[in-house]
């Protein structure tokens, strides 16, 4: 039994059911990891994370994937984004942790201000969400949320860190599952 056998009832005990994935094949190149796709009961939103890309990761602290959570009319701004950061991270052989800018010179998702995102717990699913444990309770993946931000609040974080950017969210009461959202910085 592979020590990450309790992966896909995590996923789904905190984001729904998994609907399916796309294949490692992207092109004339094979990825690798898959982009899953899971929807809660209540269909308000949809969630695409990477399986796979944890053995990439070898010298994290945790191996880790990433998901990204936006709501049910976005998933293709979801795949575009958590893509985009598991293909930066891939050919780098990179990896990333909670707090870390993944940042772009540009608006990275069309129609938004979204230059990038910002690593970090999921904001609505609790910290147990983060850690995958295997049967023996044993911390063996971590899950890293892509949160969709801004060139400005890119700015905020980099300046004053990001403790800044989530009292700004706090206080302005921001939906952080809308990629058009307006900026708070």
């Amino acid at each position: 039994m592979s020590r990450f056998s309790e992966f896909p009832a995590h996923v789904e005990h905190y984001l729904g059911r998994i609907r399916g994935a796309d294949s490692p094949e992207a092109g004339s190149r094979e990825r690798g990891y898959h982009l899953v796709y899971c929807d809660p009961p209540h269909g308000g939103h949809v969630s695409v994370l990477t399986s796979g890309l944890r053995s990439r990761t070898a010298g994290a602290p945790l191996p880790h994937e990433l998901v990204c959570t936006l709501h049910h009319g976005q998933e293709l701004y979801a795949r575009h984004l958590t893509g985009v950061v598991a293909e930066l991270l891939e050919e780098s052989n990179s990896r990333v942790g909670p707090g870390a800018l993944i940042m772009n010179d540009r608006a990275l998702l069309p129609e938004t201000s979204i230059s990038g995102a910002l690593a970090a717990p999921h904001p609505y699913l609790g910290e147990d969400f983060d850690v995958v444990r295997d049967g023996s309770g044993e911390a063996v993946l971590r899950l890293i949320t892509l949160l969709p931000i801004s060139r400005g609040e890119s700015q905020l974080v980099a300046r004053y860190g990001s403790d800044v950017l989530y009292d700004r969210w706090q206080e302005q009461e921001t939906d952080l599952l809308d990629v058009f959202r307006p900026s708070v910085a």
